[in-house]
């Protein structure tokens, strides 16, 4: 009970901070709303290219356009909710090397977490509404299907904040790492919304571990494909990989795209 209130507090804190940022930046309406507008047709328009390539080649090495859909709607949607709701993260180095941190130390709540919600990218929603949409429009899904279309973007949102907090946090070593991390970042973003046929051997691998890519889109094309309770299990880290039988096969499953 104690660990549900706990997170109940902690979601209430996250959305307060989340329609706060959103009413700042609503503070310029027509500006608020070209970016938002600006990002829903960019994210369209490489969905259309993508789209247009699996019309004149309807299957490639096992992928369909509807894969393709998928890939990049839970990718935007994470990105979106990282960015949406944890924006001030990729500030995290900036913050550290000017001494922005101390403003948060002498709060009650988690620093971390105060830092990486107190501001917002007004783009991030643009990015959430294309993911929505396209999952809605080019797949149909029943509401099961949907309700785990959200589940896996949540868990890609978090992976990219914690990717760039990770790296962002290098500036207590290394200096300032912000461009490091946004470089980082980018890479993420550009291969996890490309097909998984196009990557073999180690950047297989890579793609697994120092850019996790896989886990951001591919696990959850596989789960959306075939759902598995052990592999979502392992998704979501409640198991050890090595404790789950489903977890085995997904090499081969994962050779299957």
């Amino acid at each position: 009970m104690l660990l549900l209130n706990q997170f109940v507090r902690t979601a209430r804190f996250i959305g307060a901070y989340a329609a706060a940022n959103i009413q700042a930046a609503m503070e310029y309406r027509i500006s608020f709303w070209v970016q938002i507008f600006t990002m829903v047709a960019n994210d369209s328009l490489w969905l259309f290219f993508w789209w247009s390539y699996f019309q004149q080649f309807p299957v490639v090495h096992g992928w369909q356009n509807t894969d393709i859909v998928v890939i990049w709607a839970v990718s935007a949607c994470g990105f979106g909710i990282s960015a949406g709701f944890f924006g001030n993260a990729s500030k995290l180095a900036s913050l550290i090397m000017n001494g922005g941190l101390d403003a948060y130390l002498g709060m009650p709540r988690n620093v971390l977490l105060h830092v990486c919600i107190s501001a917002s990218d007004p783009t991030a929603w643009g990015d959430i509404i294309f993911a929505v949409g396209a999952f809605l429009l080019f797949l149909h899904p029943d509401p099961l299907r949907f309700g785990l279309f959200l589940l896996l973007a949540l868990a890609g949102g978090l992976i990219f904040t914690s990717f760039i907090v990770i790296f962002c946090s290098l500036a207590f070593f290394l200096g300032n790492t912000e461009g490091l991390a946004q470089q980082l970042l980018g890479t993420l973003i550009t291969l996890s919304t490309y097909p998984m046929y196009i990557f073999n051997g180690a950047v297989r691998v890579l793609l697994f571990t120092v850019l996790p890519a896989g886990f951001i889109s591919f696990i959850p094309l596989l789960l959306l494909r075939q759902f598995s309770w052990s592999l979502l299990a392992a998704m979501l880290g409640l198991h050890r990989a090595d404790h789950v039988g489903g977890v085995r096969h997904i090499p081969a499953r994962l050779a299957q795209i």
